[in-house]
């Protein structure tokens, strides 16, 4: 199966030449979605090997995440691995997800992060309460639903419609791996934090929380 990576990013100039130069050994075709920058990102990633694409305005995560999906997927992707490019995931953890995406036994592979290992006291115990809540809602757990790390089928994608342009969209897969009936696992991987501070802010939790209520809802 043909698998590519994709990588939204937005003002993330430091560190984009860092995450590409990483997935340099990995074999796979990268895209790299600028999703408004006004730092060097986009000239930074064109230094590379890769395709990049660039939105003229920030649209949000979920929305860099769609333009990309889409755009491996009219190239002839089978799925998609999805990872952030402010250098916390690793290129070495790619041939997990290929391995179970190849395996033809899953169609969602979430990464899960060692929590309790360098990630700020307040994202841990967001995450684990976002984890129990979806678990008690929608009746699927997985042990890190915000991780940005993930591998999706090019059906699965079709399947989810997914709709959300920002942080949520994450949940959301989550969510909708679910109600799909879609067949998915967990692999380890590793992350390093380089700023405590960025990602998902108080707001955009406040998002996330609304927007499963709304899921459940009105699923």
């Amino acid at each position: 199966m043909k698998i590519f990576v994709v990588v939204p990013s937005f003002n993330e100039g430091r560190r984009i030449g860092s995450v590409l130069e990483d997935l340099k050994g990995s074999g796979l075709p990268i895209i790299v979605v600028d999703d408004g920058s006004n730092d060097s990102t986009y000239n930074n990633a064109k230094g590379y090997d890769v395709l990049v694409l660039r939105h003229k305005v920030n649209l949000g995560k979920g929305a860099a995440l769609k333009t990309g999906f889409e755009a491996a997927f009219l190239k002839g992707a089978g799925a998609v691995i999805m990872m952030d490019s402010d250098g916390q995931h690793k290129a070495k953890d790619l041939t997990k997800f290929v391995e179970k995406i190849n395996s033809g036994k899953y169609d969602v592979v979430f990464g899960s992060r060692n929590l309790r290992t360098g990630v700020p006291l307040i994202r841990y115990v967001g995450n684990k309460l976002e984890s129990m809540l979806i678990s008690i809602l929608f009746g699927i757990y997985v042990s890190d639903p915000i991780c940005g790390y993930r591998a999706i089928t090019k059906k699965a994608y079709q399947k989810m419609n997914l709709e959300s342009l920002g942080y949520d969209v994450e949940t959301e897969m989550v969510i909708k791996t679910r109600q799909m009936g879609l067949r998915y696992c967990e692999v380890p991987v590793e992350t390093v934090y380089y700023d405590k501070f960025k990602g998902v802010t108080v707001l955009d939790a406040i998002n996330i929380l609304f927007n499963i209520l709304k899921w459940r809802v009105f699923k």
